[in-house]
C-alpha cells in the first residue's frame, strides 16, 4: 500500500504527468499537491480533508478506497443533509460530559474499523 506522497509519485511515472498536470486534472494546487508528495500535508493535524482526498481520486482516475487508504482513512459513509442535521441536533443536546462520552465512542469505533 502506498502513502499518499508514493502515491502522487507512483501516478505522476504512470501517467507521465508533471505536478502541474496533476494538479490541473485533479483541481488541487501544486502547492497543496507538492506538500502531500513531500510529507508535508500543511493541512493541519487531520491531514487532507475527505473533499480533497476525493477531488484527487476522481481527478487521476484512482478508487477513493485506494487514496483514503494511502492517507490511513477508510472512506466516509455518505450522510444525507437530513441525517446530517438530526445527529447535530441531537448531539448538541447533550451536556459537555455526554458530548465527551459520544466523542471517546466514535473515536474508539474509528480505531476499531481502521484494524
Amino acid at each position: 500500500m502506498d502513502d499518499l506522497g508514493a502515491l502522487i509519485e507512483r501516478v505522476m511515472r504512470e501517467k507521465d504527468w508533471t505536478l502541474s498536470t496533476l494538479s490541473r486534472r485533479s483541481g488541487i494546487s501544486t502547492s497543496t499537491l507538492h506538500s502531500w508528495k513531500s510529507g508535508d500535508r500543511a493541512t493541519g493535524n487531520r491531514g487532507p480533508t475527505p473533499e480533497l482526498l476525493r477531488k484527487f481520486a476522481e481527478g487521476v482516475g484512482l478508487p477513493v478506497a485506494e487514496v483514503f487508504e494511502a492517507v490511513g482513512r477508510h472512506v466516509p459513509a455518505a450522510m444525507n443533509d437530513e441525517d446530517e442535521r438530526r445527529f447535530l441536533h441531537l448531539l448538541r443536546s447533550l451536556d459537555d460530559a455526554d458530548r465527551k462520552v459520544i466523542e471517546a465512542t466514535m473515536q474508539a469505533m474509528t480505531e476499531r474499523q481502521r484494524s
